[in-house]
């Protein structure tokens, strides 16, 4: 049965063998607050139960033939009361026991409490621990490495970047390429001639015209030429941009490097180069230097030339 304080409310488990008769004295283990407990198991008594020391608190007068029930009433109840003083050691033993295994138990429910909230607060920790772990990862990997090949090898960087950039869009657009038309450009009026130059001796003039022959505007239009021994083989080529020209003092005096490159000029001479009309003429100019014996042949041919949009 469960039992509650009257004072403090404070609630017991208790052996309902223990119980005896109208009920037991009992003091709480928590505010030890002493109070008499019924027992439920007994019937309520009526009136001819009560004692004669209950009849006189109660008002109901005593007979002088009743003074000795009354008397021996009042002795049976002082001996019940010491016995149930002799037994509140051991109720308030028993209740104590009870109250400590309660105790137990709530102590168990929070150091049990206290464990799960241990265990919630590791693996968060944890969890962290991880992806920082995995962020070092990534930045050693990943990170380090790009930030070196961008500033410290900018070819490298590019193309690692071309490489992602396959896999993840992250922003990096191909130029457009302008298209090639080659096939429209017309090489007319080719002619060699040598000249004598100061430095390098003799030397070999191809000049020509290319012309546009599509509908629209082209641009870099560029022209290799080859020299081929009697087996054509190949004993030297040169490539160079249309629109640049050298007059016969340049071809004299100027060294090979020289001449190179002002014949390699995209845009060509006064940006000649950079837009050529529909059936539009520019001039171009190969030269070779230091050509090697046994040359017979000449050829000549467009390699590049691009559509304006």
């Amino acid at each position: 049965m469960i039992i509650q304080c009257r004072q403090c409310r404070t609630k017991f488990r208790f052996d309902d063998d223990l119980m005896e008769g109208d009920g037991v004295w009992m003091r709480c283990s928590h505010c030890q607050h002493v109070f008499f407990q019924d027992n439920p198991q007994t019937v309520r008594r009526g009136p001819e139960q009560f004692s004669a020391e209950e009849t006189m608190k109660a008002g109901s007068p005593v007979s002088g033939g009743d003074e000795d029930v009354a008397l021996f009433l009042d002795n049976v109840m002082k001996a019940k009361n010491g016995s149930d003083r002799e037994l509140m050691p051991e109720i308030e033993k028993q209740f104590a026991e009870e109250n400590r295994e309660d105790e137990g138990a709530l102590a168990f429910e929070l150091a049990v409490e206290d464990d799960k909230e241990n265990a919630g607060k590791s693996s968060r920790k944890g969890f962290w621990r991880v992806l920082a772990i995995a962020a070092w990862i990534v930045a050693a990997v990943v990170v380090i490495p790009s930030i070196i090949y961008i500033f410290v090898f900018p070819q490298m960087g590019d193309r690692l970047l071309k490489v992602v950039n396959q896999y993840v869009d992250i922003g990096i657009k191909e130029p457009v390429r302008p298209e090639i038309v080659v096939n429209q450009v017309k090489l007319q009026d080719i002619r060699q001639r040598i000249v004598n130059n100061y430095v390098l001796g003799a030397i070999r003039i191809v000049e020509g015209t290319a012309v546009n022959q599509a509908d629209y505007p082209i641009s870099r239009i560029a022209i290799k030429g080859e020299i081929v021994d009697a087996y054509a083989v190949v004993l030297g080529e040169r490539a160079t941009y249309a629109g640049n020209v050298l007059t016969d003092e340049e071809l004299t005096s100027l060294p090979e490097e020289a001449i190179l490159t002002k014949l390699a000029r995209p845009e060509g001479s006064n940006n000649a180069n950079d837009k050529i009309m529909p059936n539009s003429m520019i001039p171009f100019m190969i030269v070779f230097a230091r050509e090697p014996a046994g040359v017979i042949k000449t050829t000549v041919k467009t390699v590049g030339a691009e559509r304006l949009l």
